[in-house]
């Protein structure tokens, strides 16, 4: 297991303006938060945010359609809280036949469902995430483990006696930090509902300073190139480190730059190994292992 990574004040001073100057070019391209700005009411938002965030695993290009077809489900009973709502005492037949990976038509309706009785149960996620997470926690891994049982214990039927006795499509939807994920999509959710500035929608009371980087393979890579870990496991512990590097860079907002390093690998535009055309106009190229070579 490799030795942790902790930079120095020298290195983050190093790092800070080219992670500045990479987050000052807005990047470009879908990403899943798109949908939630299509709303403009809180409560289409929340829901959409949950519904996005769950399904937002692999490639853009491969969950977009479920989401589209989803939020076109949603649309036509109202929105995206009343389907919600509206999923208390009846299925959504057009759910039957969607499916995005081992996620099948069941598994989004108990999502759904789940949701609704979530809502018609505790009101906003905004309300519960203010007394999940605490001004005291260190970071936000306290909170969404509330919510994530609380989530899972609404998903059950009364014949049901065990979350893990779920379909595997399901379960993949709620996972839990504690089993040492990295919860890419949760702390992404946290993201969104927490930060003030674009694409974020400031929604959650928590502060900025709580979230944890969004890891997944895209982020995880730039950061080895960046020095900001060496640990090859995409886990919790893993975007622990990350996130506690980038806060001496920047200790009130250190998810702040997830934006563009996330879309510097979803867009293809880094490769992880030093070519030419791509590593020269790079921002980071200056403080990268391989970027800065010869």
């Amino acid at each position: 297991m490799p030795t942790a990574t902790r930079i120095s004040r020298a290195r983050a001073d190093r790092l800070r303006p080219h992670l500045e100057a990479l987050a000052a070019s807005p990047p470009s391209g879908p990403d899943p938060i798109d949908y939630v700005h299509r709303y403009t009411s809180s409560d289409d938002r929340e829901v959409a945010a949950i519904i996005a965030a769950c399904l937002a695993f692999g490639r853009v290009a491969s969950f977009a359609g479920t989401l589209d077809a989803l939020f076109v489900l949603a649309d036509a009973a109202g929105g995206p809280a009343a389907w919600t709502t509206a999923a208390l005492t009846a299925d959504d037949p057009g759910l039957e036949p969607l499916f995005y990976r081992w996620v099948r038509g069941p598994d989004l309706q108990r999502l759904v469902r789940t949701i609704g009785r979530f809502r018609a149960k505790h009101g906003s996620l905004a309300g519960f995430m203010a007394e999940a997470i605490q001004s005291s926690d260190q970071d936000v891994g306290p909170g969404l483990e509330q919510l994530v049982d609380t989530l899972r214990a609404l998903a059950l039927e009364p014949s049901e006696h065990g979350f893990e006795a779920l379909p595997r499509g399901f379960r993949h939807l709620l996972p839990h930090p504690k089993t040492g994920s990295a919860c890419k999509r949760l702390c992404m959710l946290a993201r969104w509902m927490t930060r003030s500035s674009a694409p974020d929608l400031a929604m959650w009371s928590a502060s900025p300073s709580q979230l944890i980087i969004p890891l997944d393979t895209h982020v995880h890579k730039v950061a080895k190139l960046l020095g900001l870990t060496q640990r090859n496991d995409g886990s919790w512990r893993t975007a622990l480190e990350i996130t506690q590097n980038l806060g001496r860079i920047d200790p009130q907002d250190p998810v702040r730059f997830d934006f563009a390093l996330a879309h510097l690998g979803i867009s293809g535009a880094c490769k992880g190994r030093r070519i030419k055309s791509i590593c020269e106009p790079c921002a980071l190229r200056p403080v990268c292992k391989v970027g800065g070579i010869g």
